[in-house]
Formats: structure tokens, sequence, C-alpha cells
């Protein structure tokens, strides 16, 4: 296990196209015990749940998963991630950071291994991931995040994320899978800048770090976690049996 690094899972049940998400039961267990379970057998750090709302913490509590409470008017996920962080900071210093979606219950742990190698990287302050998308259908889902990535020195970088399929003309596109890494000063400074204009046009916060002049290094997986975002989602995710 490693100590410098902090695995953060924010929940929010009051999700408007999925209400009450994280507690969804998928093959009996809820989708929040899914994704922590998840992130425990990556043995990547320590990991916390990071939630708003009494119904939440009332179950996180009856199955013991340590949790942070965060106030419930928060912009984004990564602001519940830098709250708890603060919250936690004042009993343990972090180095790295892992910001991890609670509605991938079926990510990989190899996944949560392979971003958290990349943030020690001594010239990395923020990272993702992302993975080829093999269904051309995928390619004009608004819904898929689209990442233009390019070379640089050992590792991919990120040139821009879009809903739209990026770079126009190619032949191989890219899936963003919504999964951060960061070095705990790159966290601070991202929640402190303002909302960019590419960011409120694509509605995509990670455009804030690429405004800003935050490098944001990629790293490539063979298959993308299943993102659960509605119920049309949960349905496909349980009649193909994507967890076990």
């Amino acid at each position: 296990m490693n100590n410098d690094t902090l695995i953060v899972i924010p929940i929010r049940m009051a999700s408007s196209r999925l209400p009450g998400k994280p507690l969804i039961d998928i093959n009996g267990k809820t989708m929040v015990a899914h994704v922590w379970e998840k992130a425990i057998l990556s043995k990547c750090g320590d990991v916390i749940v990071a939630c708003c709302d009494k119904e939440a913490r009332d179950y996180l509590n009856k199955k013991n998963i340590p949790y942070v409470m965060t106030k419930k008017k928060l912009n984004s996920g990564t602001d519940r991630v830098y709250s708890a962080m603060n919250a936690l900071l004042k009993k343990k210093l972090y180095k790295y950071i892992i910001n991890l979606q609670g509605d991938v219950p079926n990510i990989s742990p190899k996944i949560i291994k392979k971003l958290t190698l990349i943030i020690k990287q001594k010239s990395v302050a923020m990272a993702t991931l992302v993975s080829k998308i093999k269904d051309p259908k995928f390619i004009n889902d608004k819904n898929i995040v689209k990442a233009a990535i390019t070379k640089h020195l050992k590792f991919n970088k990120a040139l821009y994320f879009s809903r739209s399929p990026i770079p126009y003309g190619s032949n191989e596109f890219f899936e963003h899978i919504g999964i951060y890494a960061y070095k705990i000063n790159t966290l601070k400074r991202f929640v402190n800048l303002k909302m960019g204009q590419l960011e409120k046009i694509e509605s995509l916060e990670q455009l804030r770090a690429l405004e800003n002049g935050i490098d944001i290094i990629v790293g490539k997986v063979n298959k993308a976690p299943y993102s659960i975002d509605t119920l049309k989602d949960l349905k496909f995710f349980l009649k193909n049996e994507l967890i076990k």
C-alpha cells in the first residue's frame, strides 16, 4: 500500500439523470461498494468516499466504508475531492490524489494502478487515461468524450477534449476515461482557477487545466470501464453482465 497516495471517490445522491445512483444495487452490492472494492484491490493508497447526503453517509457507516462529509453545494466532483482531501490533510500528508468516479463499477484495479504510476513521474503534474474507440457508433456520441493526444517525450499529452469527434479526419479516436490523478499542489491550483470559456462550451472541466497551461499526461488502456450515467446505461450494464 502506498501511504503517499489518496484515492477519493466522490458521490452524490441527487444525480439529475439517475437519482440515487451510488446506492443502486448491482448484483447484490451497491455501485459505490463495487468502486470502493476495486480501489482497495489496486493497493495504490488510502481510499475514501466523499459524500454529501445523509442516506449515503448512513449506508457507508453501516458497511464500514471510510468517508468524508462535504458540503452539498459544490460545483463539481473535483471540488468534492478537494474538500475531502483538505479534511484528511489535517491527519496525514499526501503527495498524490486520485479522483475516481463513483459510477464505474467494473473498473479494473490495474487501470487505477497504471494512472498512479504515471502521476508519480517527476515531470507529471496531472494525468488521466484514454482507450481506443473500437465501435464506430460511439464516435459521434456526445456522451462519449473524445481526446486528441500527441506523443510527448515518453508519454502522451492531451491537446484537447471534446464531445465531437476529434481530430477531424482521423481514422483513430480515443475515449476519455473519467479518472484523474494530481500532484497535490496541482489540484490546489486547479480548483482555485476560474471556469474557462472552452470548459463552458464543452461542459468538460478538464479543459480548465489546458486553458491555464496545465499539461495533462495521458495513459492508454485497452478497454474503458463502463460508466453508468442513466437508467438506459444501467439496463445495458445488467443485461450484458458487465460485472460478475
